[in-house]
């Protein structure tokens, strides 16, 4: 993520290669663990029978998650002080 700007959104299946966790099989597992935690925070959302990742709100709940991981850089296309917003 922090190479490329990040999409508006895309389904589970469409996982972008530069977005964390960068692999489908990765990002499957990604939201199966943080699905309600996703949802709550408007991250992801369900359209028919796809779930699709909502970009800046995911953007915002992965930088909440930052702390934990080291080296973690923020996408070019955002602010680090929107960061918290």
């Amino acid at each position: 993520m922090s190479k490329t700007s990040i999409p508006h959104s895309w389904s589970i299946d469409g996982w972008p290669p530069g977005v964390y966790p960068n692999t489908v099989t990765k990002a499957r597992y990604l939201v199966r663990v943080h699905r309600d935690e996703m949802i709550l925070c408007g991250a992801l959302s369900r359209v028919g029978r796809d779930l699709i990742v909502l970009g800046e709100q995911y953007a915002k709940w992965l930088q909440r998650k930052a702390a934990r991981v080291p080296g973690y850089e923020i996408a070019p296309n955002r602010q680090p002080d929107s960061a918290t917003a």
